[in-house]
């Protein structure tokens, strides 16, 4: 999609790149050998929302999202099993993985590089352990199973980040990936989330918060808001727009607020 602002026009075509990706990834997924998709990109941005456009799109047997910041490895062994038919999507959107401890990184990682071995054969996955876990017990999840679906990863980190603490892995796990990777300056941010709010009544008939949108004078005060004090916020994403108009749906003094939580301390 063409914009008169060279800036909003190229963050517009790299989310429409995510999206079609994903349809791609999804379409493919029973016939394609690569089976993970990862992408990584800034917080608040709408990663997730591409990522569902391009699912939506597709037609994939199921699809399964994992959301929780917090998650052990037995649940996403848990859900890697429920997405084992071939056709199903597994979806981990903004888990926190590789801050875990050593331990339960190389278990995640290890759980990651069975799941997306490129081959057209068997995907054994096991869940070996000296005592039973009690979670996969009562769950009825077999200590072993073939698993034949596909994997999306969505995250914050950045691939050097990952690559980090990931160590030996990465390389495997890179190769057995597709990958975008997606990070935006300040001011690229800006711009965008400014294109949403004026263009495509992100806080008005298109906004998924407050009942349907906020009043035509909060999207305003809100827009010349942003516009004079963009350098000052410590970040600026249409996640942040929407919490400065919360904010100020609620609160009489909402500058006070808006200045403690979300600009640079001077």
């Amino acid at each position: 999609m063409y914009h008169s602002n060279p800036i909003v026009s190229d963050v517009i075509g790299q989310f429409r790149s995510i999206e079609l990706l994903t349809q791609s990834f999804a379409d493919s997924s029973e016939s394609f050998e690569t089976r993970g998709l990862l992408i990584s990109g800034d917080a608040g941005m709408g990663k997730t929302h591409a990522v569902a456009r391009g699912l939506s799109s597709a037609n994939p047997k199921k699809v399964v999202p994992i959301q929780a910041s917090s998650v052990s490895a037995a649940r996403f062994y848990a859900e890697l099993y429920e997405c084992r038919e071939p056709g199903s999507v597994l979806v981990i959107d903004d888990v926190d993985i590789i801050h875990k401890s050593q331990a339960e990184l190389s278990q995640f990682l290890d759980l990651i590089k069975g799941a997306t071995e490129m081959t057209s054969g068997p995907r054994q996955l096991q869940w070996l352990r000296t005592t039973k876990n009690t979670f996969l017990a009562s769950h009825n999840i077999p200590d072993s199973f073939d698993f034949q679906g596909s994997l999306i990863w969505i995250t914050n980190d950045t691939f050097e980040e990952i690559a980090k603490k990931a160590k030996g892995h990465w390389h495997a796990i890179k190769s057995r990936f597709l990958t975008k990777q997606f990070h935006l300056e300040h001011y690229e941010k800006v711009q965008y989330t400014l294109y949403l709010i004026t263009e495509q009544g992100m806080l008005g008939e298109n906004c998924n918060v407050n009942g349907g949108g906020f009043s035509e004078d909060i999207i305003n005060t809100t827009t010349k808001y942003i516009q004079k004090n963009w350098k000052k916020f410590e970040d600026m994403t249409p996640r942040n727009a929407l919490q400065i108009a919360s904010i100020m749906n609620r609160f009489e003094d909402w500058e006070t607020f808006v200045e403690s939580q979300m600009l640079i301390k001077e």
